[in-house]
C-alpha cells in the first residue's frame, strides 16, 4: 500500500523587514459616496463582502506550495494583503519571481472577485525598498507611494503596473499580463495591465470576460455624468482582454491542426 504523504504545514520563514518588494494598492471606488447614500448599516455589508474577498484569495493564492525539497513541510506565504477602509495594500515577501507571480495572481482573483460582488476598483503594483514591521505597525516605503500616485492617475476599472515593476522582463511571461493604452486623467499611456480573473494563454476563458463586462456595465445604475466614463472605459479594456484571448485561442486551434495533419490525422 503506497504511503501517504505528508501534510504540509502552512507556516513560513519570518519575512525581512525591510528589503526590496512588490507593493499592490488597491482603491475601492465611490466609498465616500457610499457613505453619505448608504446606510451605516448597508456600508459595513458592503465591506465585509470586500473583507471576504480578501480572505478567500489571501488563504489560495498568496502561497507557494510547489517545493524543491519533498521533505520540506513548509509553505512558503509570499503575499499579504491588508484592508484599511476603502483601501487594499498588498505586499510580497521579497523580490523573487515565485512572489511577484503569486502578487500578480492574486491581484487578478481579487479584481475579479470585486467585480463578481458590483464593487468598482482601480488599482497600480510598484517596486522597491519596503519596510513591513508588524510588530511595531510600521509600514513605509516608496512603492506604496508610487502604487497609490499611479491608481489616483487612472480613469478607468483595472489594474495597472508602475514603471519599477516594468523593469523584471519575466513579468511580461506572466499570463494575466496584457498591454494597454490606459486612460489617464491627463491623456492615454501604454501600460502593463493584470486582467481580472483570466489567463491570456490557451486556457483563456471568454465566458468569464463576457460576464464580467455585463457586470461592470451593470454599475451605470448607480452612476451619471463623468463617473460613467470610468465605465466606458472599463467595458473597452475589457473589449481589447476579450480580443487578445480570442486571438490565442485561435492561434492554439490552428496549431492543434497543423499538428494533426503532420502526424497524419483527419
Amino acid at each position: 500500500m503506497k504511503a501517504k504523504a505528508k501534510k504540509k504545514q502552512e507556516i513560513s520563514k519570518p519575512w525581512t523587514i525591510s528589503t526590496n518588494r512588490y507593493v499592490g494598492f488597491l482603491d475601492i471606488m465611490g466609498f465616500k459616496d457610499m457613505l453619505a447614500r448608504m446606510s451605516h448599516e448597508k456600508v459595513y455589508e458592503l465591506m465585509k463582502s470586500v473583507s471576504s474577498s480578501v480572505s478567500s484569495v489571501q488563504s489560495v493564492f498568496t502561497i507557494d506550495y510547489e517545493s524543491e525539497n519533498d521533505d520540506d513541510e513548509r509553505i512558503e506565504v509570499n503575499v499579504t494583503m491588508m484592508l484599511y477602509s476603502d483601501s487594499i495594500m498588498i505586499y510580497t515577501r521579497d523580490d523573487e519571481q515565485h512572489s511577484l507571480d503569486n502578487l500578480i495572481t492574486s491581484i487578478s482573483e481579487l479584481s475579479l472577485s470585486l467585480f463578481n460582488d458590483g464593487i468598482p476598483h482601480k488599482g497600480a503594483i510598484a517596486y522597491g525598498q519596503m519596510t513591513l514591521d508588524f510588530e511595531k505597525s510600521i509600514f513605509f516605503g516608496q512603492p506604496l507611494v508610487d502604487a497609490y500616485l499611479l491608481q489616483d492617475e487612472l480613469k478607468y476599472y483595472g489594474i495597472v503596473v508602475h514603471g519599477t515593476a516594468e523593469t523584471n522582463g519575466d513579468i511580461l511571461n506572466n499570463e494575466s499580463i496584457i498591454e494597454y493604452n490606459c486612460p489617464f486623467k491627463t491623456g492615454v499611456a501604454k501600460h502593463l495591465t493584470i486582467a481580472p480573473g483570466v489567463e491570456l494563454s490557451d486556457e483563456f476563458d471568454v465566458v468569464t470576460v463576457t460576464e464580467l463586462k455585463e457586470k461592470v456595465e451593470n454599475l451605470r445604475t448607480r452612476t451619471s455624468g463623468a463617473l460613467r466614463k470610468y465605465i466606458d472605459n472599463t467595458a473597452d479594456y475589457l473589449d481589447v482582454v476579450k480580443k487578445k484571448g480570442e486571438e490565442i485561442l485561435k492561434e492554439a486551434e490552428l496549431e492543434d491542426v497543423d499538428e494533426t495533419e503532420e502526424n497524419g490525422g483527419s
